[in-house]
């Protein structure tokens, strides 16, 4: 049984505000020892979406770890899809864009796996899927981390939180690439009208025409499925029931930062915009429910299960749909269950209001 404390969003106010509430919750988890170069890992928001954790917060957190003693630098991982953080150069423009700057951070943004994508530490895990992972360098060598993970849904995973922000968000490409092997999609060629669009999606080169149709190269192809999005004729059809499998793995794959740096990660989770899909898409779309607060906790999978309660909870009250697994159909206890059974942690908790 992990503990969990918990801030309600109810409670914000002029003499409650978010950055009194994360310097308190920070406190609870803090792993900050003098002299650590300690990561923050944050996700800077695509390019155009503007509902990821304020900068504020963050620099609220390099701070604290300063008069902790530590070295702060504040961190992501690049992505396996085309957009704005493909590469190291192109997130840290995304980041500064996004309001991520040495100046408002007062602490270095830096690309943790390199300016490619391909600068790793290799983990054994032992997984039922993935037997070794790759962990971005700059958090597999940092001497402990502060995870901050913005709370919402995703159409992979169902939601995505601490166990997200660990079995994918600190993974290089490779890592990335292994979690989404099962979704190696499908071109129903009578469907497809041999447009193109999908394969200027595709940075990987996966996609090509042949005789005026699309065909993917499962060997050239990460799995991302961000070309299904590119196709206005719903011609990229995913494997069926993949998201369960990449779940199993994403599950799996968060025990490889864990690994690293045992008992030297502290994890709040921000519970507000509760926005359908991640901070990866280039918007924001409405909230499928009021903000419900922050937490913080040592265990990543218990954080994760108590938040998923406390939004069950918000959405009960509203009415507005049953559960988070009806915003995309996917039920996201599938990857903490997972993560529970290799060991990253717990999904019981214990509520500290």
């Amino acid at each position: 049984m992990s503990k969990v404390f918990f801030r309600s969003a109810g409670e914000v106010g002029p003499t409650n505000t978010q950055i009194d509430q994360i310097k308190e919750l920070f406190r609870k988890v803090t792993v900050v020892e003098k002299d650590d170069l300690v990561a923050i890992k944050v996700h800077p928001g695509e390019y155009g979406n503007t509902t990821y954790v304020r900068p504020v917060l963050i620099r609220t957190i390099a701070d604290l770890v300063k008069e902790a003693g530590g070295i702060p630098f504040i961190t992501d991982t690049t992505v396996l899809y085309s957009g704005k953080r493909f590469n190291g150069a192109d997130m840290l423009w995304t980041a500064a864009v996004n309001g991520f700057t040495f100046g408002s951070m007062n602490a270095p943004f830096i690309s943790a796996d390199g300016l490619l994508g391909d600068d790793s530490v290799k983990v054994p895990i032992g997984g039922e899927y993935i037997d070794e992972i790759t962990v971005a360098s700059a958090i597999a060598k940092a001497d402990a981390m502060i995870m901050i993970s913005h709370c919402k849904g995703h159409p992979a995973s169902g939601f995505g939180g601490a166990v997200k922000n660990l079995g994918m968000g600190c993974l290089d490409k490779e890592g990335k690439a292994k979690v989404h092997a099962p979704g190696k999609p499908d071109i129903d060629t009578e469907s497809c009208i041999g447009c193109g669009k999908c394969i200027r999606t595709c940075p990987w080169d996966a996609i090509y025409l042949e005789n005026g149709k699309a065909f993917v190269d499962k060997s050239m192809c990460k799995g991302d499925l961000s070309c299904i999005g590119s196709c206005n004729f719903d011609s990229i059809m995913p494997p069926e029931n993949c998201t369960t499998e990449i779940q199993a793995r994403l599950g799996e794959a968060a025990l490889g930062p864990v690994k690293l740096l045992p008992g030297k990660i502290g994890y709040i989770n921000w519970v507000f915009d509760l926005t359908p899909g991640c901070d990866c898409f280039n918007f924001s779309a409405p909230a499928f429910a009021g903000n419900v607060g922050m937490l913080a906790s040592m265990d990543p999978v218990a954080i994760d299960k108590a938040s998923l309660d406390l939004i069950n909870k918000k959405i009960g009250e509203e009415g507005c749909i049953h559960s988070i697994k009806d915003v995309w159909g996917i039920d996201p206890m599938i990857h903490l269950e997972h993560a529970a059974k290799i060991g990253v942690g717990s999904l019981g908790y214990s509520l500290d209001i």
